[in-house]
């Protein structure tokens, strides 16, 4: 898919100086595609991850997708041995110290990790000093989602103690990407649940207007009602009497749910 930057700066208050900058809007947006392609399988998450590692500096990154609708495998990691990702999903993950301050934080929060922890009291975990010190891995930026107020999703970002921390730039910039991540990881899971079905039973199958189909497009572009309308030259009145439209021909429970479903339909483009 192109085209994300719709009506507009994608990067709202971004403010990081070009000099200082190792990223710019044309890597971001082409980020972002990466990432819908990667939820609709037409790219890999591997390829994500190291891209997003080489955006932000982090020279190892981690994506956990929990839940039972979640795709397999749950816990994708870049320069990471895989023993520890095998270690980290059979142990480690009940020792994680964030599950404290995890109820405490909204959908799609990007923090680096000592705002949330005191980095003294991080230091002296069994998680830190048993899991994530051995493997050099010490400074932490993170990004978290929800689904129904349980954890759906947890990015990570690592450096060795020998770099610097993480700074407000990178906590920018992956609060802005984050949105398109969250959508992105709803429609892949709402595809892994319409792909549950008994083999040989068709996919399912609904006859959309052209109107219906034009409006789920650009939703799934991480486009809002409000932009779909200006690309349209219709009311975003009209353009939400279309997603509802199509939502209940579909007899999806959410939007991201319909793109999903149209998506693996055939009913609009990947």
């Amino acid at each position: 898919m192109q085209g994300r930057s719709i009506g507009g700066a994608l990067l709202p208050a971004v403010g990081v100086p070009p000099s200082s900058a190792r990223w710019d809007d044309e890597q971001i947006l082409g980020l972002i595609d990466l990432i819908y392609d990667a939820a609709t399988g037409n790219e890999d998450w591997g390829t994500v991850l190291r891209r997003l590692g080489g955006i932000l500096g982090g020279e190892s990154v981690v994506l956990r997708r929990v839940g039972a609708a979640a795709p397999q495998p749950r816990t994708l990691a870049t320069e990471t041995d895989p023993d520890y990702v095998a270690l980290y999903q059979a142990h480690y993950h009940r020792l994680l110290p964030l599950l404290s301050v995890l109820p405490l934080l909204q959908p799609g929060t990007a923090f680096a990790l000592p705002t949330v922890l005191p980095d003294a009291e991080y230091r002296r975990t069994e998680f830190y000093n048993d899991f994530m010190r051995p493997q050099g891995k010490d400074h932490g930026l993170y990004w978290v989602d929800f689904d129904r107020g349980d954890l759906s999703a947890m990015l990570s970002f690592w450096r060795p103690r020998r770099r610097p921390a993480w700074g407000d730039a990178e906590v920018r910039v992956l609060r802005a990407i984050g949105p398109h991540l969250g959508r992105a990881l709803r429609i892949e899971r709402g595809l892994a649940v319409l792909g549950s079905h008994a083999p040989g039973e068709p996919a399912p199958r609904a006859s959309l207007t052209k109107r219906e189909r034009d409006c789920l497009s650009w939703i799934a572009r991480g486009a809002s009602s409000k932009e779909t309308a200006r690309q349209l030259s219709l009311s975003v009145y009209t353009v939400n009497e279309y997603i509802a439209a199509a939502m209940r021909k579909l007899g999806a429970g959410s939007r991201a749910e319909a793109v999903a479903m149209a998506l693996r339909a055939g009913l609009i483009g990947g």
